[in-house]
């Protein structure tokens, strides 16, 4: 079984690609009522983008919440349980996060990859989008690592293959607990007067946080700072404060697209 969040299409890509190469079926997070979950498969896999050198809180929140059962049942069938992350450049100790997460659970986590993928986030200073050229190398670049990770998951070849960044402890202990506190504001989110009310910040939004009122979409309190409605409008007119209005976008381009090798 493979469980997975994704925000912006790159790391259901991955997921995706990985559930077909290796014959498990693939379940969104925030579609799945964790207390409905029964276990299947021969392996259980948990797969979500890097936040600030962090998981998604959704991520934690899922995995505590699986029945009992649930999780009895993976012990008693000896299921190794392996993550693969999605970052822009880095990971951070964000496995370690994940790893300490499942122990609650009485589950170890057998192995961990990560696969590079085109930055997303921008509302920091200093943040932006690739250039188109970075971005085109890092998705081709992903071909072959996504390809290889599915082939280890086949063979049982468990290993810890990540890029972790320099000062990987410190940006995970510190910064990443400062962006859950600081960095996730719906109050910040607004439109610009180029919105044309067409809904698509709405369709995009993973877990539904977003209505369209009479003026433009409203932001409701359940943020998780994916950036899927700033990166999916057409017309450039979500903002966040200040930061976002020269920034760049990113539109993941289709599984189709990157199998073509773009």
């Amino acid at each position: 079984m493979i469980y997975y969040f994704s925000g912006l299409g790159n790391t259901k890509y991955v997921a995706q690609t990985i559930a077909e190469s290796i014959g498990e079926e693939k379940y969104f997070i925030p579609d799945a009522d964790p207390i409905e979950q029964i276990f299947s498969g021969s392996s259980l896999g948990f797969l979500f983008p890097i936040y600030s050198w962090g998981i998604p809180e959704i991520v934690m929140e899922f995995i505590h919440a699986l029945p009992e059962d649930f999780i009895q049942e993976v012990k008693n069938r000896n299921t190794p349980v392996w993550m693969v992350c999605t970052c822009g450049d880095e990971t951070g100790n964000a496995p370690e996060m994940l790893k300490d997460c499942l122990a609650k659970r009485e589950l170890e986590l057998k192995a961990s990859w990560s696969v590079i993928m085109p930055n997303t986030y921008v509302l920091l200073p200093g943040f932006d989008v690739d250039s188109p050229e970075v971005e085109k190398q890092k998705l081709e670049n992903s071909i072959i690592a996504v390809k290889a990770i599915a082939e280890k998951i086949k063979k049982g070849a468990w290993e810890w293959n990540l890029h972790r960044g320099s000062f990987p402890g410190l940006r995970t202990k510190v910064i990443y607990p400062l962006f859950k506190r600081w960095g996730i504001s719906t109050k910040k989110w607004h439109f610009s007067p180029a919105c044309v009310k067409c809904g698509k910040c709405v369709k995009s939004c993973p877990v539904k946080n977003i209505s369209l009122g009479s003026a433009g979409p409203i932001w409701g309190d359940n943020c998780l700072s994916c950036l899927a409605c700033y990166h999916n409008c057409p017309y450039h007119a979500v903002e966040y404060g200040k930061i976002t209005c020269k920034k760049g976008q990113y539109l993941f381009p289709g599984v189709d697209a990157i199998r073509r090798k773009l």
